[in-house]
């Protein structure tokens, strides 16, 4: 199964800041992997655990094991893991392979210097495990992360439908700083411009004063961010700067962040996906930029969406989404490799969004049905709280989480960041709130914080806001 076009632009290249490949390069490097591998007795039938991060040896081996037809779970790097200290590896891989920096030594890329096998103890040798699986772990950000399986057949489809919806193509540029072992930095960023031979600019641990510099030695054109990141952007640099498209995915792009972003950056377009289904929809960077800021525009090919509606808010064309998707996933494994509660109804997998549909064909999605709460016999969305708030003055950003009860039903607890130098507290929130929210849609505590915590993927951690609500 082929994701990788070569021959279109062979000197293109993939950098991460410190190494570069040229596309001409890659088969002479996979040549090296396989003949290292073959010493080490590592066989194509070998599930595998690869830990992958940000760079070029971590690229190269994970196209390489696409390429090849492997089998293999992709993982964070140990030391980007985030409150969990205790290695992930699961039963059914034999091996775990990691990229190791040797002071810098893998400057000639040889495979006898970045890779380290490490043998699995307890793993349990099942001759039921199939060829060409990408297992990808789910980003935990509403819970405990799960393992989703996808054929790299059905993948490369994710993949193509991103390169037709977004107009990629050889001549661009691309930067890179999303982790690439979640499904947007995989398929919808990196194996997208792989397989149109861009130029891939890898940035590891991104922060906004190591971005500024790569974007300055690289000039990218195209660059695939979080909404968090694209805020964090606006916040670092006022000046103009003209980027054919930004991608934004993740969370939901918040405030006047849209408005303000294309004003100094261009086009901006946010992407509705997940782990279980890849690239479900984007808004085409075809659709004006009204249509943009309000939707994720329409299904990818092959991709049929619906809405289920709920008698308590049927009235308002809101649903609960089902996504019919070809090139989905195959469902969830637990660590022995079998697979676990089948989530698909007719070939129909729960989103567990809400969304409402709009008369063009767009899919505005509104947030999760976890994330929203009903309070005097009335649903309330966490995101149309989170949206009357940011429109306070002195209010940079807000999550809305839900824990206990109040007199209302459940207990809302809104975390608030303020603008920098802005003296604004509690009474001056709620004040606000009660001419921008009908009372039930209040919270009941208004927490001030200087920032929010993130997942590793640039989520913001709302399981660590709510083991926060129990002080509050």
């Amino acid at each position: 199964m082929k994701f990788i076009d070569q021959l279109s632009s062979p000197m293109n290249v993939l950098t991460d800041g410190q190494l570069t490949c040229t596309y001409r390069e890659i088969p002479e490097i996979f040549e090296k992997i396989q003949n290292f591998l073959a010493v080490k007795e590592v066989k194509i039938e070998d599930c595998l655990a690869f830990e992958c991060d940000n760079s070029v040896p971590s690229a190269l081996v994970l196209l390489f094991f696409l390429e090849k037809g492997y089998s293999f779970l992709l993982l964070p790097k140990a030391s980007q893991k985030a409150d969990d200290a205790r290695p992930f590896f699961p039963k059914f891989c034999r091996y775990k392979i990691e990229i190791v920096n040797n002071n810098g030594k893998t400057a000639h890329l040889n495979p006898e210097r970045f890779l380290h096998i490490i043998k699995n103890e307890k793993w349990i040798d099942k001759c039921d495990i199939d060829a060409q699986k990408l297992y990808l772990r789910t980003s935990g950000s509403t819970g405990s992360p799960k393992m989703a399986v996808h054929s790299h057949t059905k993948l490369r489809e994710n993949v193509l439908n991103c390169v037709q919806r977004l107009h990629l193509s050889s001549k661009d540029r691309i930067a890179i700083p999303v982790p690439l072992f979640h499904m947007y930095g995989l398929g919808a960023a990196f194996l997208s411009g792989v397989a149109v031979g861009a130029s891939i600019d890898l940035q590891k641990g991104a922060n906004i004063l190591r971005y500024l510099q790569r974007e300055k030695e690289f000039n990218p054109n195209v660059v695939f961010m979080t909404p968090v990141f694209c805020e964090t952007l606006l916040k670092g640099r006022k000046s103009p700067r003209a980027y054919k498209l930004t991608v934004a995915a993740g969370d939901r792009i918040r405030g006047n962040t849209f408005t303000n972003y294309e004003s100094l950056f261009g086009c901006l377009i946010p992407l509705y996906g997940s782990t279980e289904m890849g690239a479900i929809a984007a808004a085409s960077p075809d659709d004006p930029s009204n249509l943009r800021a309000k939707t994720v525009g329409k299904p990818m090919p092959n991709v049929q969406m619906r809405l289920e509606k709920k008698d308590e808010y049927a009235t308002e064309e809101v649903g609960e989404l089902w996504c019919h998707h070809q090139s989905g996933f195959e469902g969830y494994v637990d660590e022995n490799g079998d697979l676990v509660a089948q989530k698909y109804q007719n070939g129909w997998f729960h989103t567990k969004d809400f969304g409402r549909a709009m008369p063009e064909g767009s899919l505005e999605v509104l947030g999760r049905c976890d994330h929203s709460v009903n309070r005097d016999g009335l649903l309330v969305f966490f995101a149309e709280v989170e949206k009357a708030i940011e429109t306070i003055e002195g209010i940079d950003s807000t999550i809305v989480i839900s824990k206990g009860e109040s007199q209302r039903g459940k207990r809302l607890v809104a975390y608030c960041v303020p603008i920098k130098n802005t003296n604004i507290v509690e009474t001056d929130i709620r004040g606000a709130l009660f001419n921008l929210l009908p009372r039930h849609a209040i919270p009941d505590s208004i927490v001030v914080v200087n920032v929010l915590p993130l997942l590793p993927n640039g989520k913001v951690d709302r399981q660590k806001l709510i083991s926060m609500a129990d002080k509050v």
